[in-house]
């Protein structure tokens, strides 16, 4: 049975809209890949990771030395979004597509951040009032870079140099062949970037009139990485240069640490630079509670959120988070909301959790937030107030 959206007003009338028919010409791929240049947010990468987004518009048709990238995106945090587009009636939408776009970011993987600065300046000076160097464009579309020009640049190398980027192919209908094909990309062994697949499922609310029409993204699926690889390029005197991949371990699965994901890696590479001698300490912190038995750590771009889920309810606790700056962070009233109003929880249990953390953390009783630099924390005090706290929700009874 088919289901569609419906479009209605305030008084009830309306009716469903129904989705295009995938043969129809009322649009081709330049014109999705306008519509992605003109609408990136269109592109649901943070359903992906959190570090892919916002985005910025950098390329259309960009020129590499293996064919032109459809779309080509930047985050906040200087990761690269590359997008192929195809739609389901174009015999060229077929399983190629994967080996193409891999293509694509293994060109990529040879460039510099002067080169993604060039095309940086030719698109905003073709599309845009002028030319704009790519971190000022980044600015001006998603805002103030917090840690400045230098740091963004170095990310945006390393991500280059590393191949650490996501590849988006975008269509009207994804084929199945091509999602099978996912597991394929993986085999590359030059592959250190994430392969998704975007659906965009295009609605018209009358036949008679061509637009507008309802747009509707959709993740259709995604690699998970296997390994990350380290593509090192050598280049010669006479000007030809050479590539050599290798897949090696990170450090933290030297360490047994299981692969974390990109935006964990940010956050790693963000608090080392800002608070180095802070770090082994976070780290230590975060890999004893990510070995526990119902705990679960959620990284952000600016932070590590240590969670707790409360068994048979479906939800979790924000236990402490450390944030960028190497604050160890407890919110005693998200936690009551989260405890208290959503499970029915007894509130004497955030109680005596705040009380504890308030003695260990130093805080006035003015304070509602508690954060205090983890240099300054004894640990053992406070892992065990931590313990103490998951060990009174899992026994405590809900409250009906």
């Amino acid at each position: 049975m088919n289901t569609y959206p419906f479009l209605i007003h305030q008084d009830a009338l309306g009716g469903a809209l129904h989705r295009l028919d995938l043969r129809t010409q009322r649009y081709d791929e330049k014109w999705l890949q306008e519509l992605l240049r003109q609408q990136p947010d269109i592109l649901p990468v943070a359903e992906i990771e959190t570090i892919f987004s916002p985005l910025a518009s950098i390329g259309r048709e960009v020129s590499t030395d293996v064919g032109l990238i459809d779309n080509l995106f930047i985050s906040h945090r200087g990761y690269l979004v590359l997008v192929e587009t195809k739609l389901w009636r174009n015999p060229g939408a077929k399983r190629e597509v994967v080996a193409q776009a891999i293509d694509y970011a293994s060109s990529l993987s040879k460039w510099s951040y002067k080169q993604l600065n060039d095309v940086t300046k030719a698109y905003t000076k073709k599309y845009e009032q002028g030319e704009k160097k790519l971190f000022e464009w980044v600015e001006q579309q998603c805002g103030p870079i917090e840690e400045g020009r230098e740091f963004f640049e170095e990310v945006v190398a390393k991500n280059l140099r590393l191949g650490r980027f996501l590849t988006v192919i975008v269509g009207d209908k994804i084929r199945h062949s091509i999602i099978e094909m996912l597991n394929y990309a993986n085999t590359y062994p030059h592959l250190a970037m994430d392969v998704a697949m975007v659906e965009l499922q295009c609605y018209h609310w009358n036949s008679k009139q061509e637009w507008p029409i309802l747009v509707i993204p959709r993740v259709v699926s995604r690699t998970e990485i296997v390994e990350r690889s380290i593509v090192q390029i050598t280049v010669h005197q006479d000007g030809t240069y050479q590539t050599e991949v290798r897949q090696e371990k990170s450090q933290e699965e030297k360490k047994g640490r299981k692969r974390v994901t990109l935006t964990e890696e940010a956050f790693w590479e963000l608090l080392q630079g800002r608070q180095p001698e802070a770090y082994d300490r976070v780290r230590s912190l975060i890999d004893l509670y990510q070995k526990r038995e119902g705990m679960a750590i959620d990284p952000t771009e600016g932070a590590i959120v240590v969670r707790l889920g409360v068994q048979d309810t479906g939800q979790q606790i924000s236990v402490f988070f450390v944030d960028k700056n190497a604050e160890l962070c407890v919110w005693p009233k998200t936690i009551r909301e989260q405890l208290v109003k959503k499970v029915g929880m007894s509130a004497s249990v955030v109680d005596s959790y705040e009380t504890a953390m308030r003695g260990i953390l130093n805080m006035p009783k003015i304070r509602q937030n508690f954060a205090l630099n983890i240099a300054e924390v004894m640990i053992e005090e406070f892992t065990k107030a931590v313990d103490t706290f998951c060990d009174d929700i899992q026994s405590a009874d809900l409250e009906v």
